[in-house]
This record gives C-alpha cells, sequence and structure tokens, in this order.
C-alpha cells in the first residue's frame, strides 16, 4: 500500500466530513469526535488546510471550517504537498535528490506515483458517489484483522 502519512489520513477524512454535510461549518472538535480521532493533530490539519486556502474559516462559538476550492481541482499530490511533503520526492531531472537512489527502475516508480497522485482529485476521494471503490474482499479482510497499534486503530475507525 502507498504510505501517506497520517495528516494526509486526518485532511482525507475532514474534507470527507464536510463534503459530507454541504455547506455547513464543521469544528475541528466535531470532526475528531465523530471519528475517534486526536483533536490537537485535528486542529493543526485544518488549521495548515486553511492557511493554504483549502478551508474557509468562520468564527465564534458555533465557528469551525468548511471547504473553500473545488475539490476537482486539487490533486492528492497537491494536498500532500501542502501537509509537508510527507517523504515526497518529486522527479525533476534537473536536480537528483542525495537521498534517492536515482537507479532506473526507482526513478520510474517514483515517476508513476507522482504522476498517479497528481491525477487522482480529491473529489474522487472525498465525494460520495464519485470516491474511488475499495473491493470488498479488502475491506472484509480489513475488519477480521485486529489493529496492531494506534494508527492502525485510528485509521480502521476511521474508514468505518
Amino acid at each position: 500500500m502507498l504510505p501517506l502519512g497520517i495528516n494526509t489520513d486526518y485532511a482525507l477524512i475532514a474534507l470527507a466530513y464536510m463534503v459530507e454535510r454541504g455547506d455547513q461549518v464543521s469544528s475541528a472538535r466535531v470532526i475528531a469526535e465523530a471519528h475517534g480521532l486526536s483533536l490537537p493533530l485535528m486542529m493543526k490539519v485544518l488549521k495548515i488546510l486553511h492557511q493554504r486556502e483549502l478551508l474557509q474559516s468562520v468564527r465564534g462559538t458555533k465557528g469551525g471550517y468548511r471547504i473553500g476550492v473545488n475539490l476537482d481541482e486539487v490533486s492528492l499530490y497537491d494536498l500532500v504537498s501542502i501537509l509537508g511533503g510527507e517523504r515526497l520526492i518529486d522527479v525533476d531531472p534537473q536536480s537528483r535528490p542525495r537521498s534517492f537512489s536515482g537507479h532506473a527502475p526507482a526513478l520510474a516508480l517514483q515517476y508513476r506515483l507522482i504522476r498517479f497522485l497528481r491525477e487522482v482529485s480529491l473529489s474522487d476521494l472525498v465525494i460520495p458517489g464519485r470516491r474511488i471503490e475499495v473491493p470488498l474482499e479488502v475491506l472484509s479482510l480489513r475488519n477480521r484483522k485486529q489493529p496492531s497499534d494506534r494508527r492502525e486503530q485510528e485509521l480502521a475507525s476511521a474508514s468505518a
């Protein structure tokens, strides 16, 4: 499985939550509680998305966030980049990062992964009816497996 970081997981969960509620304002607390997630981390992720103008904020006692962009126009690559790159290395023929081997098979794989991340829009992941389908066999296997650490428990509860 492509290892995306927990910040990306939280962002996708929050965006899906907001999409399902239309133009309604959603607080970090409500989203975190609805999915059993860490409130401080959810607050951090939403703040970053607001600073990068993916979300609009509403102040006050009934404040929170709502989606501020067309999710068709934002790719998964953009989201990962916004959230700090999470070990994402772009393939640029002019500069090769020291941490990347530069061997042809590794470069080919990296190029394909980056291209895929750029082709998947956020709406493909969070809008009901447009979400990329996951085979039922994968979901049933995942539900039978006992999560072994906190991250897996958070992911399991997020997919429920």
